[in-house]
């Protein structure tokens, strides 16, 4: 005869392990070191870059030597009336000192508008992390974590792409653009390098 008592195997170690890995746990979005180099010989890096716009201030370019790309035709003159264009596009090349100069930037804060739009999905899988913790399963936390981190990165790189949302650039910006044969006009978006360095970690907070 049945007693009608169901017995269960207790998980409360587990469940009390993966509470303490979660609360250990943090969520970082933005620009970590191992991706703040850049390539193009600035002054500063991503990071302190990505911190600048999004706060605003002035940056100092110093003097440098840059590279102007224009097309020419074969009787020697220029074509489309010597608009400067792409390197890959370019027949005629010429170098020309650029003097030192400072430019303010206005606040263009990428990173927390991205963390805003995307607060509600981030909730969600930081809630389902926890409920996972209070089962027991420390790797499904982990992993709802991580899906955080993917969605609240890729808002903020959604601010940059789309650039809608964010101050214009100033005239003489966009003349320093297309002075190097770049037509675009979103801010924070030139080559590219700010934009791929926005990533996420989830990492110990006593790391």
């Amino acid at each position: 005869m049945k007693s009608g008592l169901t017995i269960r195997v207790d998980n409360l170690r587990d469940v009390l392990d993966a509470l303490k890995q979660l609360g250990n746990k943090d969520v970082l979005v933005g620009i970590p070191s191992d991706r703040a180099e850049r390539q193009d010989g600035m002054e500063i890096n991503n990071a302190e870059l990505g911190y600048l716009h999004s706060f605003g201030g002035t940056i100092r370019i110093p003097e440098h030597m840059t590279t102007v790309y224009r097309q020419i035709s074969d009787d020697g003159s220029f074509k489309r009336n010597g608009q400067f264009v792409q390197k890959a596009k370019s027949n005629f090349a010429t170098s020309h000192k650029v003097a030192a100069y400072s430019v303010q930037l206005p606040p263009r804060p990428f990173l927390h508008m991205g963390m805003a739009q995307s607060r509600d999905e981030v909730a969600e899988l930081m809630k389902q992390a926890a409920v996972a913790a209070l089962s027991g399963n420390a790797d499904q936390a982990e992993v709802m974590l991580n899906r955080a981190g993917v969605v609240a990165s890729q808002a903020a790189k959604q601010v940059i792409t789309a650039g809608d949302q964010l101050t214009p650039l100033s005239e003489r910006t966009l003349e320093s653009r297309r002075s190097r044969g770049r037509n675009g006009t979103k801010p924070l978006y030139d080559t590219g390098q700010l934009l791929r360095s926005i990533t996420y970690v989830v990492r110990s907070k006593n790391a």
